[in-house]
């Protein structure tokens, strides 16, 4: 009955949505709800129960479960950005601010997270070679690009998007599964089954992001490579003196200069290599290992 209902919303949603974000967020209610009639005396009274119900009552029931699923999908979608951002290290609200001193250093090469030095070369690449902003330039440039570099660009990062909402989906899991098991007293072992086998695959599903991330940091790269020429046409504006006219193009797009007004020369601030690096995987690890302990023997 849920498969003929899934089936009909299949039909409204593109099948990004569905792979992204409407199947992780099945699973995760499915696990959730296993790991809750699992911690029952009596499992089998849930099925008895569900059997005795009226056909009407289990089709409202399946579809209200359903719509649920959906809301909260459409809620992941929608912070596809955001989530991405968070893995590589970069936050907002009071943590990002938090955070912000000691992360200062690895704004412009190092962040700290591996995926996050991924996306950042991408995003340092143009500015390096070309003197360009990267980040208010791809709007420009990516309308222009031919369809086999976007199919590609789109394909690797609903890759990366899948992995990410996978292991954030996973986090939610071990979190929630471990505190409800801890408060209704299951046993060490359930507790940290859950709760470690969910930050396990967590942990494997953002390692698996890493892969398309350097595709699509490559895809980046190649279309500034190829294509930024293409936007100075575009514009009407001569690729000769080429530094010159993306600083330009930056003062008017940021800050709305015209670009008859003469640039102001100034040193290039450094770009932080090397040097200390904060061991954010190690320090996670014994968080997580600490913690399951802890709320095992609770």
């Amino acid at each position: 009955m849920l498969a003929d209902v899934a089936r009909e919303t299949g039909g409204l949603f593109d099948r990004r949505f569905l792979v992204n974000a409407l199947l992780p967020t099945l699973a995760t209610l499915g696990g959730l709800g296993a790991v809750v009639v699992g911690s029952l005396s009596n499992p089998g009274q849930v099925l008895l129960t569900w059997n005795k119900l009226d056909g009407t009552v289990r089709v409202l029931v399946g579809t209200g479960i359903v719509v649920v699923a959906v809301l909260l999908a459409a809620v992941v979608a929608g912070r596809a950005h955001s989530l991405i951002r968070a893995y590589e290290g970069i936050w907002s609200g009071r943590l990002g601010r938090a955070t912000a001193r000691w992360t200062a250093r690895w704004r412009r090469r190092e962040t700290p997270t591996r995926l996050g030095d991924i996306l950042r070369d991408a995003e340092v690449h143009p500015a390096e070679r070309y003197g360009l902003d990267a980040v208010v330039t791809w709007p420009r440039l990516y309308p222009l690009l031919p369809d086999k570099l976007i199919a590609s660009l789109v394909a690797a990062r609903a890759e990366l998007e899948f992995q990410l909402t996978i292991s954030a989906l996973a986090c939610t899991f071990a979190v929630a599964s471990g505190a409800y098991l801890t408060a209704v007293h299951s046993g060490p072992a359930a507790v940290l089954a859950c709760y470690w086998g969910g930050l396990l695959l967590a942990w494997g599903s953002y390692r698996s992001s890493l892969a398309p991330a350097r595709l699509y940091a490559g895809q980046v790269k190649v279309a500034f490579d190829l294509y930024r020429q293409a936007l100075l046409t575009h514009l009407a504006l001569p690729v000769d003196d080429e530094r010159a006219q993306w600083q330009r193009l930056g003062q008017f797009w940021h800050r709305n200069i015209p670009m008859t007004v003469e640039l102001v020369s100034r040193e290039e601030e450094p770009v932080a290599v090397g040097g200390f690096r904060f061991p954010f995987g190690w320090f996670a690890f014994a968080v997580v290992v600490v913690s399951g302990l802890i709320a095992a023997l609770v």
